[in-house]
């Protein structure tokens, strides 16, 4: 696959894939167990809202700091930390499985995401420095199959192991994924790019970072953007769970199917990179518009199979803005201060997926999650025709001219 020759082409970047690959699949196989768990014990679309809730919640807090410390610290060491410090927090829903203590099982997911809300600023920075700004577009379609892989052998392969296994061995496997991703890192930390990045800071305060965001036309969409965009993603996070388990009956099984499937189209459109070459932001746009179509769709089927399929196509859809909206950033958020722009704007994603996902919890108590699928459908086609029209109100050349004095001073 074209994709993956840029590997080779980038070695360094290399290393950031594979350790992002075991985090993942780790990841999902914990959250494979703990969904499978807590409905097991609660039968509660709230519980479940509650769970994938403090899967987000902790960016609000974190993400910003984290960015911050990015732009002025050792990436490769940050990213390092954050995986060894969170394996042993990985085995802590075995007790609430022993115990069916609900608190262990918050707490330990609580923890974990705390350790990604450092973890994913710190990532998103270190990517332009240790890549070729020519090969960003390619590379960010490697980042969409990190996701699709994730999904799709984490959420299948952990699905298999709950339905023959026991969940015991899902949250041992995320452990260990943690060990194995931050033994990977380590090799970073050796190399000159972790150092040189220190040195290549520019010093600003953090009162002056916090305003670049308001007083940059482009940079306030893009924050409306991350703000509404999750408001639709959040429930999209609860409705496929409750597809698999209520309206098809197919359990842990069904989870790990219709996550794979979701994975799957994140693959997929990595595939149409090379075609991509400019126009990133009205593909991007035209891309959240096919999203809301696909889940209109996804509303009226019938069959399992036919929610898999639309699962892949939404997803699909979903990857290809997901590459064109990064690939933007990565190339004009300044570098002197892209960890902590890019902590703060996903600490508003983050924040609006959080209050989504409570809100979808207690609206799948009130309607079934089909309908809640067309509703959903129905808000991406709004959100894509506004981006629409405000994307085309800003000057671009303006405030790519104020985000570059930034690093020049």
């Amino acid at each position: 696959m074209y994709n993956f020759q840029i590997l080779k082409k980038e070695p360094k970047y290399q290393i950031i894939f594979w350790s992002s690959v075991l985090n993942g699949i780790g990841g999902r196989f914990a959250q494979v167990g703990s969904f499978a768990l807590l409905y097991l014990l609660t039968e509660s679309g709230a519980a479940l809202g509650l769970l994938m809730a403090l899967l987000v919640l902790p960016t609000i807090i974190f993400a910003p700091i984290s960015g911050y410390l990015a732009d002025r610290f050792y990436k490769a060491k940050l990213l390092f930390w954050t995986d060894l410090l969170r394996a042993p927090f990985a085995l802590l829903p075995i007790w609430a499985t022993m115990t069916e203590e609900l608190g262990l099982l918050y707490l330990s997911t609580f923890i974990i995401a705390s350790g990604q809300a450092i973890y994913n600023p710190v990532r998103f920075s270190i990517i332009p420095d240790i890549v070729e700004k020519r090969n960003l577009v390619s590379v960010n379609g490697l980042e969409q199959n990190i996701v699709g892989i994730t999904l799709v052998f984490g959420s299948l392969l952990g699905g298999i192991i709950a339905f023959i296994s026991n969940m015991h061995v899902l949250f041992i496997f995320h452990a260990a994924f943690l060990m194995l991703a931050a033994i990977l890192i380590w090799r970073l930390t050796k190399s000159n790019t972790a150092k040189s990045s220190k040195m290549e800071v520019a010093e600003s305060s953090l009162k002056k970072s916090r305003f670049l965001i308001v007083r940059v036309a482009l940079l306030r969409v893009f924050l409306m953007v991350m703000l509404l965009m999750p408001l639709a993603n959040g429930v999209d996070n609860v409705i496929f769970n409750l597809i698999a388990l209520e309206v098809f009956d197919k359990g842990d099984l069904g989870v790990g199917l219709i996550y794979s499937a979701l994975g799957i189209g994140f693959v997929l459109s990595s595939t149409i990179v090379k075609w991509i070459r400019r126009k990133y932001i009205a593909i991007g746009v035209a891309m959240i518009l096919l999203e809301g179509a696909g889940h209109i769709l996804l509303s009226q089927s019938f069959f399992f199979i036919q929610a898999l399929a639309l699962a892949i196509l939404i997803t699909f859809v979903g990857g290809i803005s997901n590459i064109c909206f990064d690939t933007v950033l990565m190339k004009i958020l300044p570098a002197s201060k892209r960890g902590f722009l890019f902590g703060t704007l996903s600490m508003f994603q983050n924040s609006s997926m959080g209050i989504a996902m409570i809100g979808a919890g207690f609206l799948t108590e009130w309607l079934p999650p089909l309908q809640t699928s067309f509703l959903v459908g129905v808000t991406y086609i709004a959100f894509a025709l506004a981006f629409m029209l405000v994307f085309r109100s800003v000057n671009f050349r303006t405030s790519i001219r104020k985000l570059k004095r930034l690093d020049i001073k």
